[in-house]
């Protein structure tokens, strides 16, 4: 019983360890950003979590908004707007929540997703 109690008290401690990594993507800068919302060439380096397995299989639902390029070595993602509008630029949103990315960081300072979106993507 004791076994049993202590063991699940390991497993309890680790699943809170591993549910509280936070998944971020990063942008060169601001300037970069907002040149690529007005060409609809965004950029956005992608963490080591991603594959290119998940980048593939998650961007053939959005082809209709966007294509994605993938760089593995570098983990850079180039989206390529097919409509350079508002809502199709908060789909990247989607697509980034789908690879279990959760914020962006720009020159140091982290946006949450909805953030990111207001400030550079809107």
């Amino acid at each position: 019983m004791k076994t049993l109690l202590t063991s699940l008290c390991i497993l309890l401690f680790s699943a809170t360890l591993t549910a509280q990594t936070v998944n971020s993507a990063s942008c060169k800068s601001k300037a970069n950003l907002l040149s690529g919302k007005e060409s609809g060439k965004i950029q956005i380096t992608l963490p080591e979590s991603v594959v290119k397995e998940n980048v593939e299989d998650y961007g053939k639902y959005y082809l209709k908004m966007f294509t994605v390029n993938f760089d593995e070595k570098t983990h850079l993602a180039t989206f390529n707007m097919v409509t350079n509008d508002e809502n199709s630029r908060r789909v990247i949103l989607r697509f980034l929540s789908a690879n279990q990315i959760q914020s962006v960081v720009v020159e140091n300072k982290v946006f949450t997703l909805g953030d990111f979106y207001d400030n550079f993507l809107k």
